[in-house]
């Protein structure tokens, strides 16, 4: 649902730019702003230590506990934040046209916010590191024991 949000916002934010690019920046304010509310509430939640995972696993849950707790919601926002991204290179370059010159920075600004935003909703598509993508794996595991569990008790 927040990706046809911010893919709906965007349409009309790139429309906007042809008549008032000042106005299609805030257009894609609207959903940035309410993405890294959503984001900041999210990260204020400390998860319990889970003592058959391993210390990385543990750090790597307590750093994205929301993701996999959520993970639909976290690949929905994630898809949002980074169709924001494109967006506002869209809307810098139509306002170049325009002679709205700091639309560049206002986009690269966007997208290096929204760029860790889209990570911190859904880091499976981002983690470089082998340790953070073995914790990664080991919590995927873990969660996925106690769901069979789960079903099997019922």
């Amino acid at each position: 649902m927040g990706q046809l949000i911010a893919i709906a916002l965007s349409l009309v934010a790139i429309v906007t730019a042809f008549f008032s690019v000042l106005w299609s920046w805030v257009v894609i304010a609207v959903p940035i702003a309410i993405l890294l509310v959503t984001l900041i509430s999210l990260k204020q939640k400390r998860w319990k230590h889970i003592s058959e995972l391993s210390e990385p696993a543990n750090a790597m849950l307590q750093k994205y506990g929301h993701y996999y707790t959520m993970p639909f919601a976290g690949r929905d926002f994630s898809a949002a934040a980074s169709t924001l991204m494109f967006a506002g290179v869209v809307v810098a370059v139509i306002g170049a046209f325009k002679g709205f010159w700091w639309g560049f920075a206002i986009a690269v600004v966007n997208w290096l916010v929204m760029g860790l935003v889209s990570k911190a909703f859904n880091p499976s598509n981002f983690i470089a590191d082998p340790m953070e993508r073995l914790a990664h794996e080991e919590i995927i595991s873990f969660i996925m024991a106690k769901q069979q569990t789960a079903k099997t008790d019922t």
